[in-house]
């Protein structure tokens, strides 16, 4: 095994770096460093300045990307930034680059993290031989499969947030007819993502017929916290509100009665908002089926780097990190 690995969790909006080690069934990861996605012209230029900055050169690397893995150039769904998976091991001077999905590999390493890493949402007592829902907003929405089985668990990573939205309320529909003005096909990420508040904050101003404020995401979330306009309120509300019933709509149609965690960039930052929100409610919220979701218990990841575990985990167990 490789003295150290370099592993990156690389979103739409930033890409953090770090290295990982290996020790005693332990996986570590240190030196982690953020970088917004604009400064740099690509994936290389941000790794390159990650490894001068730490001055090391490994030989390994694992990358976490937003968006699914089908070919050795990968366009980001979310950024403008295309990796060319040969051209960067490269580049890099790595023997081995393995890339993977973000949410898979956030999937994987659910299983190192601590209790004082997770934030109970929901209680319940789960069945422990059926699959856990890993999905949370941030650029996109993720979603990805814990697979229990006789061997150990296997990570399925899908593109669970970009089924069609199902509207229930009449104010969700008409949120739903605005944003099918520029988007005809109208996915639940819409919604559920960084972009997706600022199409429902920009949806409420119109259906109230106000002045629109522009926001970006951060500061409708900001406003919502500091409670300054009652509409970033109540974006931020619904926001909550659909992700319980797509949470919930997932678990029904995966069977995933483990559990679900909740991960992404943005639920930590609104956690207060969020546990006093309809999150719950919405997510019960299922009818006759009420009773298949009532007893799975909801967690939210409220540490950083859990990706980037989860990366080095998978480069562990998957993937031959000799030197």
């Amino acid at each position: 095994m490789a003295k150290s690995v370099l592993v990156a969790d690389i979103g739409g909006t930033n890409a953090r770096f770090a290295l990982a080690e290996y020790g005693a069934g332990v996986v570590a990861v240190r030196e982690t460093q953020n970088f917004r996605a604009e400064d740099f012209e690509s994936i290389r230029d941000a790794a390159d300045a990650y490894l001068e900055a730490v001055a090391a050169r490994p030989q390994a690397a694992c990358f976490a990307i937003a968006g699914p893995v089908t070919d050795t150039v990968i366009e980001f769904t979310n950024s403008p930034w295309v990796l060319d998976i040969d051209a960067v091991q490269k580049a890099l001077s790595l023997k081995q680059l393995v890339v993977v999905n973000d949410f898979e590999a956030l999937a994987s390493g659910v299983g190192s993290l601590s209790s004082d890493d997770l934030l109970p949402v929901k209680t319940g007592a789960g069945d422990p031989h059926a699959p856990i829902l890993v999905i949370g907003p941030g650029t996109g929405l993720g979603q990805a499969l814990i697979v229990r089985g006789d061997t150990g668990d296997r990570v399925v990573s899908t593109e669970g947030g970009h089924v069609s939205f199902a509207p229930r309320t009449d104010e969700e529909i008409a949120v739903m007819q605005f944003i099918a003005r520029e988007h005809p096909r109208v996915s639940v990420e819409r919604l559920l993502s960084g972009r997706g508040l600022v199409n429902i904050h920009r949806a409420l101003c119109a259906l109230a017929d106000t002045q629109r404020v522009s926001l970006r995401a951060d500061e409708i979330t900001q406003a919502a916290i500091e409670g300054k306009y009652p509409i970033a309120v109540r974006a931020v509300d619904m926001f909550c509100e659909v992700l319980g019933r797509v949470a919930g709509d997932a678990v029904l149609a995966t069977g995933a009665r483990g559990g679900v965690v909740l991960g992404g960039g943005i639920l930590p930052k609104i956690k207060d908002i969020f546990l006093k929100s309809r999150f719950v409610e919405r997510f019960l919220d299922k009818g006759r089926m009420r009773d298949y979701v009532e007893r799975v218990p909801v967690d939210l990841i409220i540490c950083d780097g859990a990706a980037l575990v989860g990366a080095a985990a998978m480069m562990k167990t998957t993937h031959s990190c000799d030197s």
